[in-house]
């Protein structure tokens, strides 16, 4: 009886772990793994950065002091990420790896993210650099300009939908694209590298996202919520950055009395028990490109007669994956894109 129970165990072990293992050959060897390992550039030895400064300082110091490319390798997020992947073996094989991330943040051997010749292809070996103008980037010019570039990095479907956004939009037909806003100069000469980040300018949204029609009405405080980008959605995706409102009801003594608000982003589950990856929206309240939306906000009975001033506070969180949209734990507290205070 025992035997025939150890053998049987022992073939429900095997079976499972024929299961799992083919399940997690499945995962590695899918079409969307493939896609998250494809890398987006073209490769070759990166001569890096500094080549390129000697001729365009301007455009260095913009990419370098204002760019979150320059640190797309090196940034904390980034970090932890290939971390997180490296502290689980199995994970890190179905999913291709640190590569996976290398094949949009740049190539490892430089480590210094998406850097010049990501973009405008590698700078030909042993070769004068005017040879390579005309060779290489001359050339690769017209691949630079097309509407779909910018895309091979910045959209996974699903989670990261800046350019479905955008061709959802009459932009398209009118001709603006990624690179005539991030990218527009605004002196009218070479085009901007900077592409300013909120984490290094956190004026970067300032103008963007608006409240209107604030009204206190007890025990209703009603208000619209409108973002003015109409190129995609805020955040643009997810589960990383998320768009919070806080609201902070006060006395007459300026004691705090109540709090509250809500946050807009796109929340995504991640695998159980790794912890990590997100693989499904559970939650989708991003603002999207050009929406006006009603909120509301129902207030306790206890705080009528109470309240003499409520103040609105629009910022940004960053959160790691894992923490699916916990901005209790975010690594990075922007500070305020939007400030209101009203007196009652």
């Amino acid at each position: 009886m025992v035997k025939k129970l150890l053998i049987s165990i022992l073939a429900f072990l095997v079976v499972g772990l024929a299961v799992f293992a083919a399940f997690v050959y499945q995962v590695r060897h899918s079409e969307d793994t493939a896609f998250l390992n494809e890398v987006r550039y073209e490769q070759g030895e990166h001569k890096g950065s500094d080549f390129c400064r000697a001729c365009h300082q301007e455009i260095y110091d913009q990419w370098k002091n204002n760019s979150r490319h320059a640190v797309a390798t090196t940034a904390e997020s980034v970090r932890e990420v290939i971390h997180n992947l490296e502290e689980h073996a199995i994970l890190n094989y179905m999913l291709g790896g640190e590569e996976m991330c290398y094949a949009c943040h740049g190539p490892k051997a430089v480590m210094e993210g998406v850097n010049c010749e990501t973009c405008h292809g590698p700078a030909l070996p042993d070769t004068d650099i005017m040879v390579t103008h005309e060779n290489v980037f001359k050339p690769n010019k017209a691949a630079l300009l097309k509407e779909d570039f910018c895309a091979k990095c910045h959209e996974i479907p699903g989670w990261v939908t800046p350019y479905s956004d955008w061709t959802k939009t009459d932009l398209r037909a009118r001709g603006i694209t990624c690179q005539g806003c991030h990218m527009e100069s605004p002196e009218g000469g070479l085009a901007y590298h900077g592409f300013d980040s909120l984490v290094i300018d956190q004026t970067a949204y300032q103008n963007d996202i608006a409240l209107h029609d604030v009204r206190l009405d007890f025990p209703m405080l009603t208000m619209t919520i409108e973002n003015r980008i109409v190129a995609h959605g805020v955040p643009v995706g997810g589960p990383t950055r998320i768009l919070s409102l806080e609201i902070t009801f006060m006395d007459v003594q300026s004691n705090v009395i109540h709090e509250n608000g809500e946050t807009f982003a796109k929340f995504h589950r991640v695998m159980p028990i790794l912890g990590f990856w997100p693989y499904e929206i559970i939650k989708d309240t991003q603002l999207k490109a050009g929406e006006k939306r009603p909120l509301s906000y129902s207030l306790p009975e206890e705080l009528q007669g109470e309240i003499s001033t409520v103040r609105l506070v629009l910022r940004f969180y960053e959160v790691a994956d894992e923490h699916e949209g916990d901005i209790g734990k975010a690594y990075f507290v922007s500070q305020p894109i939007l400030e209101r205070t009203m007196q009652l």
